[in-house]
């Protein structure tokens, strides 16, 4: 007897392909749970599978040797209609069955028992079950292996799928902060731009100064995990361009970066020192006269021991330095404690060439 259509068809063959499971690859943590399911079961086939239209797809088997069968002959397609979990002691005594040329044939299965896999919206999917050429009873715990694996395959699909729902909603976040970064830093620069006030026009290109760079970091971090890393050389290549943008002229900027991969934590930081760096460099000293302000990073092995070295052309001096090391300013206020947080060494100097901060782990 070939399954009749579940009553809800339509809508539960959405929800199959909402899972994306069908025709991907095996996998060896599926594979684990059916030849699990075979041993504690004394069970010579046990199989995940999932009820398409036309056919019974099996994304994990064990003593089977086939990934589809076609829907006419499905065992499970009869299951899916019934209940959670369904036994069936011979199969050539149920009347669906009974003629199944699976069931019949020699030899042929004998003996069901199955965990139907239900999606979010409660209809069922497919079937976790076992096999046996013989007529026979499950116990009490084989009953319960079953159940239990059942339910670490839908657990497993369910995570899958809420990654996907969340990577997506990330990627619209990311898209729109992009946006609204580029936005804002466009509007201040137009601003200092028209500002015929010489402070006000200089504190706005600080604050877009600061905007691009963040910009420049997101846009890095975007793909990057809690575990991955940030490539630097990537990073203040990105974060390069956009500052030259923003000096005023005459001032030029060359960042050089020796090692690649660090935490993102560290490449935060990184970036926030230079940022402080350059826009101290450009308020006191370089943004009449000009100059060149140099930032070499040095990555070190894997984040250990690293170090940044910044330098600018202007007229600090040796008090300047002083007053620096003591956190007289916003700027080393904020270099110190980034510094503080990474447990890293700070140093500034300057004998009234210019001034130059070691910050170093």
């Amino acid at each position: 007897m070939k399954p009749a259509l579940h009553p809800q068809e339509e809508d539960r063959l959405r929800e199959l392909r909402r899972y994306g499971i069908l025709d991907t690859e095996r996998e060896r943590d599926f594979d684990e749970l059916v030849e699990l399911a075979s041993a504690l079961c004394e069970a010579p086939v046990s199989v995940v599978n999932f009820i398409d239209e036309g056919r019974q797809w099996f994304k994990a088997e064990v003593g089977l040797g086939v990934r589809s069968t076609p829907i006419e002959t499905s065992l499970c397609g009869h299951v899916i209609l019934q209940g959670d979990f369904v036994e069936i002691p011979d199969t050539l005594k149920d009347e669906r069955m009974a003629d199944n040329p699976l069931c019949t044939d020699n030899p042929g299965f004998r003996f069901y028992a199955g965990a139907v896999l239900k999606g979010e919206n409660g209809l069922p999917l497919g079937t976790f079950c076992i096999l046996d050429h013989k007529p026979r009873n499950l116990t009490d715990q084989q009953r319960s292996v079953i159940r239990v694996l059942g339910q670490h395959v839908m657990r497993a699909l369910n995570l899958r799928l809420a990654f996907e729902r969340e990577q997506t909603l990330r990627r619209e976040v990311d898209h729109r902060v992009k946006n609204s970064l580029a936005s804002i830093s466009s509007i201040i620069t137009m601003k200092a731009r028209r500002s015929p006030d010489e402070g006000t026009r200089t504190a706005l290109e600080d604050i877009g100064l600061r905007i691009r760079s963040l910009a420049s970091l997101h846009e890095q971090l975007q793909d990057v995990g809690a575990h991955q890393t940030v490539d630097l050389v990537v990073l203040f290549e990105r974060v390069g361009t956009d500052l030259r943008q923003l000096l005023p002229q005459g001032v030029d900027l060359d960042i050089r970066v020796t090692g690649r991969q660090v935490a993102p934590a560290l490449a935060n930081s990184l970036l926030l020192i230079v940022n402080e760096f350059v826009s101290n460099s450009v308020k006191h000293g370089l943004s009449k006269k000009g100059g060149n302000i140099s930032i070499a990073i040095d990555a070190g092995t894997a984040g250990d021991n690293w170090s940044i070295v910044c330098k600018d052309t202007g007229d600090a001096s040796a008090q300047d330095a002083q007053r620096a090391a003591q956190s007289s300013g916003l700027g080393t206020r904020v270099i110190h404690s980034i510094a503080r947080g990474l447990d890293a060494q700070v140093e500034f100097s300057a004998d009234g060439g210019g001034m130059k901060l070691a910050v170093r782990k």
